[in-house]
């Protein structure tokens, strides 16, 4: 696969949080990116992605039998979802060195010239919504656990591990059956209702990729699922390639302040006021604003 230059996998795949959670794993050592895909098929493969030179990757799909050419294209093409290649980041480039110039901390500029800008996200739009509602008030601990979970009920087994699961498998289980095996607590309900709408037809969430629908017609849409407030609409929107929200919670509110020698995190009204200049960008100059010693020479992971 071509990605764009620059592009660094690793830096990409820890841009933020997602690649820890099931069924996604990262090997440091190796620098491979795994995951069992459930395909359109109801088949599921297992997919490696590695770089093969500066500007290619190279995508390895096994399963259990041969792999036929159709199946092969739908895991490439959900690679490069996941990894966001085909979103153009130059008009935010052109806006990094509008506003940061060529003097001072210059935190977009030195993250886009490392390859950075990407988000990884999950091959449907599902998978993101699921995961988003898992971040809400809660730890990380708790989210992963409540992620894993998930995928050992209900996924689809495949040759190296189990898919996430499908809207199908989700909308067939009670919300019962969410509190108490999945232990997802307050969130059960919203699960199984857009588990449910999804599985149904009624709502296309897949179709909010499309880059035609208005800015505010998407958030509008989002807001609309049942445990979708501020911090979960905007967090949807930026997997979506939508930056114009902070998708703000204790976690940034906290690393900005720092960063912005601030010894109280400022109100939200300020936070957004300071990013205001970036525009349709804010939400992703603050993210890589606040995540720079990640991605340094000898990075931060947290």
């Amino acid at each position: 696969m071509q990605v764009p230059v620059p592009f660094d996998l690793e830096r990409v795949v820890r841009s933020h949080g997602w690649y820890d959670l099931a069924p996604w794993r990262w090997d440091p050592a190796r620098r491979i990116l795994t995951r069992p895909l459930l395909l359109s098929t109801g088949r599921v493969v297992q997919a490696e992605v590695a770089e093969a030179g500066p500007a290619e990757l190279a995508l390895r799909v096994t399963a259990r039998g041969r792999v036929a050419a159709a199946e092969a294209a739908e895991a490439r093409l959900a690679l490069r979802t996941s990894l966001a290649l085909d979103e153009d980041l130059e008009p935010f480039r052109a806006r990094a060195r509008q506003i940061e110039g060529n003097d001072g901390p210059r935190p977009v500029q030195v993250a886009l010239d490392r390859g950075l800008g990407r988000l990884l996200r999950s091959p449907t739009v599902f998978e993101d919504a699921v995961k988003t509602l898992c971040t809400t008030n809660c730890s990380w601990g708790l989210t992963r656990s409540m992620v894993t979970r998930l995928v050992e009920e209900l996924g689809e087994q495949g040759p190296a591990g189990r898919a996430f699961p499908s809207a199908q498998a989700m909308a067939s289980r009670s919300e019962r059956f969410f509190r108490d095996h999945v232990r997802v607590g307050y969130r059960a309900p919203y699960f199984r209702a857009l588990a449910r709408s999804v599985a149904s037809g009624g709502l296309d969430v897949e179709g909010w990729r499309d880059p035609t629908i208005p800015t505010a017609d998407l958030e509008r849409r989002i807001r609309a699922l049942l445990g979708f407030g501020p911090y979960a609409t905007e967090h949807l929107m930026r997997l979506l390639g939508r930056h114009e929200g902070l998708a703000l919670d204790s976690w940034t509110r906290r690393k900005v302040a720092e960063l912005r020698g601030r010894r109280r995190p400022p109100s939200d009204a300020t936070i957004e006021k300071w990013f205001r200049p970036w525009g349709e960008w804010a939400g992703l100059a603050m993210w890589l604003e606040a995540t720079a010693d990640w991605h340094e020479d000898a990075p931060a992971w947290p």
